[in-house]
């Protein structure tokens, strides 16, 4: 505890309001306190700095001036002669505190600078202030003296430049510091922000402030220190983010101020926005295509962060400093192909010439994610026709040209798949890019209408053809749909005596509605789907035979969204995005949760993971949706429980090997969730995992839908 000297304390000043007018000139050089204070009614309200910038050296100042410079009392920390320590470290910021007496009015006030006096001067119960101050501050401090010499300091500054108290107090600063640095602090009184310093023993960032008195004499110099390895923790925790594909897996896991594309020869092939300014000095829009292994040889900047990506072939994080004196912090991440040689070096680069922090690109990371996914999903649906189709697999890449080919002619097309993989946008996909776009696209499921309305709905009815029908009659779905595309979901649930008439409308391009027998010519492109198997449907009498090569002219086959896991994490974040725009929300997936879902086998195809993405929506309450809140909604199909059994015989070395790997990976995997996460405790990459557990939970689903025949 301390305590304040009420004779210390300064008087309080104090205007009341209402005896004033707004024209009324108040001559403030007659007011000798740096503070005046502003009473309504006896009671303090406001107070006015009159060595502020705006009042200082002026003599008479209307009132209405000073009332429009007033800060609200409630500003101001009020507080007893008797002061606890936690009290302090609230008031020590402030540019003064108003002390109240026992009955807890204003009796007077301290500026910062006297109540810090004034509490240096006490010591209570072994209580250091100064000391306690140092080491609540979690970066180095060290102060020096009007001699130069080091005279305290805190234990995070010791650690950080690997030292010991004995061997760096009342010792010459510039013995550990840069000398030129601290003589340009004491002769020119400027802070100097940001210096590297970088030794065998340490790699710091230094910030040297001068400590001045009130006649601006240079009485010391406080030496802050940042740790350098610090920053690069913060940029590894970026790293952990991954994401859909290799280049922005890369650029995620290393975002800073600056990020450059690099081919494998080194050529410059993209940019980002923010170009460090002051550290090129050329263009860089007129680097696109060149060689930055040239800049180096150039003395632009050293040393190359490409040429030692390409060199080691690993990660490379480098201090650069280029001909201007800035320095930048340079990350190079190489991008492998398949055959295992650098495709791409993503560099990011930050100045680390200026203050800024780590902390707030971390907040800034979903809406940099957000805009590279955007980016990725313009450059795989350029074609605008085609916007509702997410894909990245090479299977529906192969699927996407037969459309745009059949787009081009008008013949029948049978889309087959399982249900819930997408036949419908598929045929509107088939329409949009054809030569009927601008004609009508009509859907009806056979499965879904009556029996004994399905004829009508399809070909119409003439009036009075049955009771009950409109008296003037209707046109079909083939009649509406002339010129354009008709397109018959559920093929396979259409009736065998219907199947002979629409056979009739594919032979003969014209209908008869219910009820006449007069023949109407129709132009409609067919384009059927089912999720059976009309072979043998055929083979069991309850598909025409005929009808079944009339529709199967142009045959395509929608795999099931198993088979083209590449799409699971595109389709997501693409039913995600339409939630968070329909409601206004701005919730996110996170990559552990993307593994999740591409484990799963999605029996009901793109409609179940849609769904999937909604409820966890609507269920989540954090935006980042993680991989144990996915986890919850889907069934692996893995038996996690089930031992293997020991081994207790002769077996070959390998498949021993075998066997144990996938118990490991399977515990793994039990225990921690995320690929990412069993990965790092097995030492293993991250895609050794995900591909050897898919394969593991692939065959274990193969074995239980083998034993239910």
């Amino acid at each position: 505890m301390f305590t304040i000297d009420e004779n210390k304390l300064n008087p309080l000043v104090s205007i009341a309001v209402e005896d004033q007018e707004e024209d009324n000139f108040i001559d403030i050089s007659a007011i000798k306190e740096p503070f005046i204070f502003m009473s309504e009614k006896g009671k303090l309200i406001s107070y006015v700095h009159l060595k502020s910038n705006r009042l200082a050296h002026k003599g008479k100042v209307t009132f209405q001036t000073l009332l429009s410079q007033s800060i609200p009392i409630e500003q101001v920390y009020h507080v007893n002669k008797i002061i606890s320590l936690p009290v302090i470290f609230q008031v020590i910021g402030e540019p003064l505190t108003i002390i109240n007496d026992e009955t807890g009015s204003p009796s007077g006030y301290l500026k910062r600078e006297e109540l810090l006096a004034e509490l240096f001067k006490q010591e209570e119960h072994g209580v250091n202030l100064f000391k306690t101050l140092l080491t609540s501050i979690p970066m180095g401090m060290f102060v020096v003296d009007r001699e130069k010499k080091i005279i305290n300091c805190n234990d995070a500054g010791l650690k950080m430049i690997k030292s010991t108290a004995e061997k760096v107090m009342n010792k010459p600063a510039e013995s550990i510091f840069d000398r030129e640095l601290i003589e340009s602090v004491f002769a020119t009184g400027k802070t100097i922000l940001n210096q590297v310093q970088l030794t065998d023993e340490m790699g710091v960032l230094l910030d040297y402030c001068p400590i001045s008195t009130q006649d601006q004499k240079i009485e010391g110099m406080l030496i802050v220190v940042q740790d350098i390895p610090t920053i690069e923790d913060m940029a590894m925790e970026i790293e952990d983010i991954k994401n859909l594909n290799t280049d922005l897996n890369a650029i995620l896991s290393t975002i800073y101020d600056e990020l450059l594309v690099v081919n494998s020869k080194g050529e410059l092939i993209r940019y980002s926005e923010n170009v460090i300014s002051g550290f090129w000095d050329t263009d860089l829009k007129d680097m696109i295509g060149k060689s930055l292994l040239e800049l180096e040889k150039k003395g632009m900047f050293s040393p190359s962060v490409t040429r030692l990506v390409m060199e080691k072939k690993k990660k490379v994080s480098v201090v650069q400093e280029a001909r201007s004196g800035r320095k930048v912090l340079a990350v190079g991440n190489p991008v492998f192909n398949d055959k295992g040689e650098i495709d791409r070096i993503i560099i990011a680069s930050r100045d680390i010439t200026e203050t800024s922090r780590l902390k707030d690109e971390l907040k800034e990371m979903k809406k940099i994610s957000e805009k590279y996914k955007k980016e990725l999903d313009t450059f795989k649906n350029q074609d605008r026709t085609l916007k509702k189709l997410m894909y990245r697999s090479p299977k529906m890449e192969k699927i996407i040209l037969q459309v745009k080919k059949i787009a081009e002619f008008s013949s029948t097309v049978l889309i087959t798949g399982e249900s819930g993989v997408g036949k419908e946008v598929i045929a509107q996909a088939i329409h949009q890019l054809g030569r009927r776009s601008d004609k009508p696209f009509l859907k009806l499921n056979c499965g879904a209408i009556p029996e004994n309305l399905l004829e009508s709905e399809l070909f119409g009815y003439k009036k009075g053809a049955f009771t009950g029908a409109d008296k003037e009659g209707k046109d079909g779905y083939f009649k509406m749909a002339d010129q354009g595309v008709l397109f018959l979901d559920e093929i396979g649930e259409m009736p065998l005596h219907l199947q002979v008439k629409l056979l009739r409308v594919l032979q003969e391009q014209e209908v008869i509605p219910v009820g006449s027998t007069i023949a109407e010519k129709v132009d409609v492109q067919i384009i059927a789907a089912t999720n059976k198997k009309l072979e043998q449907m055929v083979e069991q009498g309850t598909f025409r035979e005929d009808l079944f090569y009339r529709l199967n002219v142009i045959p395509l086959h929608i795999p099931p969204l198993r088979e083209r896991i590449e799409d699971i994490s595109v389709l997501a974040f693409h039913f995600l995005q339409q939630l968070n725009e329909k409601y206004d929300k701005s919730f996110y997936l996170t990559p552990d949760a993307i593994n999740v879902l591409e484990f799963y086998s999605w029996p009901g195809n793109v409609r179940e993971l849609q769904n999937i993405i909604e409820r966890l929506v609507v269920s989540s309450d954090d935006q980042a949706i993680d991989a144990e809140f996915v986890s919850q909604f889907l069934s692996l199909g893995y038996d996690f429980k089930k031992a293997r059994p020991i081994i207790t015989r002769v077996v070959p070395l390998q498949e021993a090997l075998e066997d144990v790997e996938e118990q490991l990976i399977v515990l793994a995997m039990k225990q921690y969730k995320t690929t990412t996460k069993a990965a790092k405790a097995l030492g293993v990459s991250q895609s050794s995992v995900s591909r050897k557990y898919q394969k593991i939970v692939s065959s274990r689903k193969t074995e239980n839908e083998a034993s239910l025949y």
